[in-house]
């Protein structure tokens, strides 16, 4: 009997889906081994007629984060199109902490809960929010 693939030890699982936004919830281990599932996951909601307009990546679930999960989390935040990106860190020390180590989160908009995460604003807040700075100045 074979052991599970490689491809068992990451579940990526769409927890919620609405008109704003999409939120993807990683359990068990991100590395380049599981990455692609990652990947194939987030292609599939951006490759259709209607992208979300936010997904969200919430990490809490994952026990392991290699540099070659950062490259796809990565991957996915290049790969979004006119989406937005936003990375959901939890309450993992060494998901935050690799994150930072590794200037991953200086790329990658993190947050470190999920209800940071939406209280960031659609894009269209963040629009109106801009156009009344400038208004006013």
């Amino acid at each position: 009997m074979t052991g599970p693939s490689r491809h068992e030890r990451l579940d990526v699982v769409q927890s919620h889906r609405d008109s704003h936004g999409v939120v993807l919830v990683l359990y068990g281990d991100l590395d380049a081994g599981t990455a692609l599932k990652l990947e194939q996951a987030a292609a599939q909601l951006f490759n259709t007629a209607y992208p979300p307009e936010v997904l969200f990546l919430d990490l809490s679930g994952l026990s392991f984060l290699s540099v070659g999960g950062a490259r796809a989390i990565l991957a996915v935040h290049e790969s979004a199109g006119m989406s937005r990106v936003r990375v959901v860190t939890g309450d993992r020390p060494a998901v935050r902490e690799f994150l930072h180590a590794t200037r991953f989160d200086a790329v990658l908009d993190c947050y470190r809960t999920r209800m940071g995460a939406i209280a960031a604003g659609s894009r269209s807040e963040f629009m109106s929010r801009v156009k009344t700075i400038w208004e006013a100045g």
